[in-house]
């Protein structure tokens, strides 16, 4: 997204079920909105990947 100056995660531990995001977006735009969309296409490609090998 032209919004989003920077965008990294961070897993703390292996054996933890955490995730660490950072997003930095330019303006005033809340980083949560890119997130979601970014959430959102994931979704979209884990869904193509499952009908194209089932």
């Amino acid at each position: 997204s032209p919004d989003v100056e920077f965008c990294g995660y961070c897993i703390t531990h292996p054996s933890e079920s955490k995730i660490n995001f950072r997003i930095q977006t330019r303006g005033a735009l809340p980083a949560v909105e890119p997130f979601r969309k970014g959430l959102n296409d994931l979704m979209g490609v884990c869904q193509h990947v499952l009908n194209t090998f089932e």
